[in-house]
């Protein structure tokens, strides 16, 4: 069995290497391969092919379901399963489908001008305008198309009012209600939030929250997942265990612990909305209740490859999510301290000492995991965890779900246990806003991924091994992570993928110039979302020069948020708005050595063509930044610099049909042209025209919009080019889905 669990863990792995995934006839081609693997023992193989069978064939159920909802013209009929989102302009929620060929899959849908009475529970017939999910492509960002296969996500969309949605029935399950109980009781408490996400599994965090759990390392304290359910279950072995028991029926009390405990622990996953954390958590649970229950003995591997070939099995979609990997790989270092370290420590130096050197190891293991998955790791993770983790394990959450027991149940003094919460909570929250302010992300963006594998695995080996071979190879190894710490700062030019809108990054080291903020939709500020994530995932301490460079919501994003973030930023726009501020044209001829021209700003008419027009000249590179300027523009910079070039040129006006004049491109004979636009934009940028023109000079058009985040590596003897979607795992998912916007009509 050992062996079969250890193939489907190789098949997982192999899947994400996939250039596209094999079609669905395939399966009844793997079928009678299984069955003959298994008559002649060929137990890895066969965990290959059962893990391959079970990917496809959900795969392929995923995406006949999207193309069956996207082509037909079919009602959407369906109830809403979370909590909908309530912004200015529109309410956001998820729609299961119960009706059709996309039956039991989701769409997530916005409704401008939704009914205020919309909750969860509601079931409703509706048109709406649906396209495939897809969203930008950032290193530092989620992946959208993933998430949508991990949530069985098939289109998002807008809900279209003519005619009218109708309300077909109205429900609210014990779950809702408990939800609007307990969340009408924390309310008032200043730790709301996290008593929240701890109870329901509703994070509900502001920005500065999220910036302080990820730079604190404990993210995963509040998300619901093996240590919660775990205590629960452990708690109620507990509670059974000091009951008075008749000596008659002493011999159940073992199993009568593990059964209670089990009960309680999957109560508590429902009551957190069985989130993909939760459900990870309640199959562990349950396969280590069902070894106890029959006293079965399992090693830590041989129940750590169980559980990750049940899991990856029943859903092979896991195979896709950094959560999943990231819990895996810490039960498993878990698993590895305590069977390193199967001794207990008999004294309190000895217990803290050993609680000490098992956080130790677990956050050098999680470290080099979070330097592997997010090219960087926080500094505070190993003090966050020894405060922390103890303090709410023993203490903070006993309490909470004892507290949340007696609101469930209606017992009276609840409202003084919730104070008593809120003040076992408080420490936690301040040392998250402090982290949020104060705590610093080590970032090692371009360290090779064989290296941070080969440093993993030396780790490992010395833990196992002591001999000083390992020794020195560990120096050996450390010499590039030495050298990308210490080598002299470069230059970078990135085109951040925020969508319909501009954000481009001249990077130098932990410094910055960043012409354009991104687009702002109403609630929607990419600023927040994706430009400032990507600052940091770069390493950018000092953001030096900020450049606005017109007055449209596409360009200016949050501004304010950047100035927030990076206090002693200088601003150029000649935007009136903007304060404080100083005119495109005072923006200083040098970056560091990057020498920075305005060929162009203000006093054209047009907001578009009042567009700050920004040379950048580095290592004697030229990279022209045009804003939205109209041809009329271009022809007036060709008139006034007649020896105007460029090695690269970013698209004015997003590739519009208005911009980039045959003439303008030829005279700047540009070697590569990159573009900002977001996929299925209603403005159909780059235009069909732009792209001819483009093809008919020979040079290569990058859009964000397939392509992902774009990184320009300058030296003095080249520009290297590296589009991020190219990069990112699966390889089969690297390519956007297909345009099929329609619309869906109802009666």
């Amino acid at each position: 069995m050992k062996s079969f669990c250890i193939g489907v863990l190789a098949g997982s792995l192999l899947s994400l290497f996939l250039p596209i995934v094999p079609p669905f006839f395939s399966v009844f081609l793997l079928i009678p391969v299984i069955l003959i693997l298994l008559q002649y023992s060929g137990l890895f193989y066969a965990g290959i092919v059962a893990f391959f069978i079970s990917f496809i064939w959900q795969f392929t159920a995923y995406q006949n379901a999207r193309h069956d909802l996207l082509v037909s013209a079919h009602s959407l009929t369906g109830v809403i399963t979370d909590t909908p989102k309530h912004y200015a302009e529109y309410s956001q929620f998820k729609l299961k489908l119960d009706d059709g060929a996309a039956a039991g899959y989701y769409v997530t849908l916005n409704w401008s001008h939704a009914p205020d009475a919309l909750h969860q529970g509601q079931r409703w017939q509706l048109h709406a305008r649906l396209k495939p999910v897809a969203g930008v492509a950032n290193p530092a960002g989620v992946n959208k198309e993933t998430a949508a296969l991990l949530e069985q996500v098939v289109a998002q969309g807008s809900v279209v009012t003519s005619p009218a949605p109708q309300l077909l029935s109205q429900q609210q399950n014990i779950r809702s209600r408990w939800l609007s109980d307990v969340t009408a009781a924390v309310q008032p408490l200043q730790t709301a939030p996290l008593l929240l996400a701890l109870t329901m599994g509703e994070r509900q965090f502001s920005a500065p929250l999220w910036l302080g759990l990820q730079l604190s390392g404990l993210a995963h304290l509040v998300a619901i997942s093996g240590l919660h359910v775990g205590l629960v279950f452990g708690w109620g072995m507990l509670l059974v265990r000091l009951l008075p028991w008749p000596i008659l029926y002493l011999h159940w009390r073992r199993p009568a612990g593990i059964i209670c405990g089990l009960i309680l622990a999957l109560s508590y996953a429902w009551l957190a909305g069985f989130a993909i954390p939760t459900i990870r958590a309640a199959v562990a649970l349950l396969l280590l209740s069902a070894a106890l229950l029959q006293r079965k003995s399992l090693n830590y591997l041989s129940f750590w490859l169980l559980l990750a070939a049940v899991l990856l099995l029943a859903q092979p979609l896991f195979v896709l999510s950094k959560s999943f990997w990231l819990s895996m790989l810490a039960v498993a270092v878990i698993f590895f301290v305590l069977w390193r370290w199967p001794l207990p420590a008999t004294t309190w130096l000895g217990r803290v000492k050993m609680l000490f050197v098992f956080h130790l190891v677990l956050t050098l293991f999680m470290s080099l995991l979070s330097v592997l998955m997010f090219d960087g790791s926080t500094a505070l993770s190993l003090l966050s965890n020894l405060l922390f983790v103890p303090w709410c394990s023993l203490l903070a959450i006993p309490v909470l779900l004892l507290c949340l027991l007696a609101e469930l149940s209606g017992l009276p003094g609840s409202e003084l246990l919730w104070q008593l919460c809120d003040m076992l909570f408080q420490p936690l929250m301040w040392w998250l806003h402090w982290c949020a302010a104060h705590g610093r992300w080590w970032v090692l963006p371009d360290l090779p991924l064989l290296l941070v594998l080969a440093v993993t695995l030396l780790c490992v080996l010395k833990l196992l091994i002591k001999t000083p071979v390992l020794s020195y190879l560990a120096l050996i190894l450390l010499l590039p992570v030495l050298h990308q710490v210490t080598r002299a700062a470069s230059w970078q030019l990135h085109m951040i993928d925020v969508g319909q809108g501009l954000a481009v990054l001249l990077q130098h080291g932990e410094h910055g110039l960043l012409y354009d903020a991104g687009p702002r939709y109403g609630e929607y500020s990419a600023t927040s979302a994706q430009v400032l994530p990507y600052l940091r995932q770069r390493g950018i301490r000092k953001l030096d020069y900020l450049i606005l460079s017109h007055d449209d919501s596409d360009h200016t994003g949050n501004w304010l948020l950047l100035k927030q973030a990076f206090p002693d930023v200088k601003i150029y726009s000649d935007i009136p708005d903007v304060s404080p501020a100083q005119p495109c044209k005072q923006l200083p001829a040098y970056f560091f050595q990057a020498q920075l021209r305005v060929l162009h700003s203000g006093g054209s008419g047009s907001k578009n063509n009042s567009s700050c027009v920004v040379m950048l000249s580095v290592h004697g590179w030229n990279i022209l930044l045009p804003g939205d300027i109209s041809q009329s523009i271009e022809l007036d910079l060709l008139k006034k610099y007649p020896a105007l070039n460029a090695n690269v040129l970013v698209l004015a006006h997003h590739g519009s049909h208005s911009s980039s004049h045959y003439r303008f491109i030829h005279q700047l004979s540009p070697q590569l042209a990159l573009n900002s636009a977001s996929l299925y934009n209603r403005h159909n940028h780059p235009a069909e025209q732009v792209q001819q023109r483009l093809s008919m000079l020979g040079v290569p058009l990058f859009n964000t919009a397939n392509s992902g985040a774009l990184t320009l590596n300058i030296s003095p003897a080249r520009l290297d080019l590296t589009e991020y979607r190219t990069q990112r795992i699966p390889f089969w998912q690297q390519k956007p889905s297909t345009n099929a916007e329609t619309l869906v009509t109802t009666r």
